[in-house]
């Protein structure tokens, strides 16, 4: 199971489109002799830096030498860095334990919802979201991975993953204090053609959490159960393709592409059976 983070939160859509890419974004290729180090553009308020050789220069002795004022100024430059570390006025990072999430749930509050609360598969009509909650069987959840820099930007304590109960909170056995579980519900087009109703299938959304930046963040499992909108699925995700999403979205935000984000990946205990044939879900 994937807990995924989101913004911002559309009925519509969770990644955003990539012509936002800017031409600055894409990578260019030129001969050795004229490489420069260049800026890969990334979300956070971090700098992360490809460095590459210096453009080739005449001469060793016509290139200018470092002075130790520049030397200084470098290293307190990066001293000053927080990786995109929120931090309270006395200058210590805020770490938030999961029960003091700032929820704020606008989606659910401004947005009409199904009445009913089933997960039997049907059409949603006149309704943005169905209220669920996470049905997936679970055996002996374990933590598998997580983000360091997403625990920052949730401004989650780190410690939080080393509880007993965080594998039961976040695989959704067990409730999550004021979160508001439900699956979006939207229509799309696929291979060209109008497809209609689509909807979460197997992706569960806990609520929006708000960091001290006023950043909005969408908390969501994938692989939590059924829904609405699983059709004839079960609404689980197998760990392989789970960890090849993980390692993808930390990959495309890293590389300056507007992605979803991971912050963990758990297993449940259980077997998931899927087709020999059909090995990608």
């Amino acid at each position: 199971m994937l807990l995924r983070v989101c913004s911002p939160p559309s009925p519509f859509f969770y990644l955003r489109p990539l012509h936002l890419l800017t031409s600055s974004s894409k990578l260019q290729f030129s001969p050795s002799l004229r490489r420069e180090s260049r800026l890969i553009p990334s979300r956070s308020s971090s700098s992360f830096r490809r460095m590459e050789s210096p453009p080739a220069t005449a001469s060793s002795s016509s290139q200018t030498p470092v002075t130790a004022s520049e030397t200084d100024s470098l290293a307190k430059d990066l001293q000053n860095q927080n990786l995109g570390a929120s931090v309270d006025e006395g200058g210590a990072k805020i770490k938030r334990k999961l029960e003091v999430f700032n929820w704020d749930h606008s989606f659910v509050k401004e947005l009409p919802g199904d009445p009913r609360s089933d997960v039997t598969s049907r059409e949603v009509l006149h309704a943005c979201y169905s209220k669920v909650s996470p049905s997936v069987p679970v055996d002996d959840p374990q933590l598998v991975a997580w983000s360091d820099s997403v625990t920052e930007l949730l401004e989650l304590d780190p410690k939080e993953f080393e509880r007993p109960d965080f594998p039961l909170l976040l695989s959704g056995a067990k409730p999550l204090p004021r979160a508001m579980p439900y699956a979006q519900c939207y229509g799309g087009h696929q291979f060209g053609m109008w497809a209609g109703q689509l909807g979460d299938g197997r992706a569960i959304t806990l609520g929006e959490v708000l960091n001290s930046k006023g950043e909005r963040w969408e908390l969501q499992l994938k692989g939590a159960g059924k829904t609405p909108y699983s059709r004839f699925a079960d609404g689980l995700a197998v760990l392989r393709s789970s960890i090849r999403e993980f390692l993808c979205s930390e990959a495309m935000h890293f590389l300056g592409i507007p992605t979803t984000r991971a912050l963990c990946l758990l297993t449940t205990g259980q077997d998931v059976t899927r087709d020999m044939f059909y090995e990608y879900v």
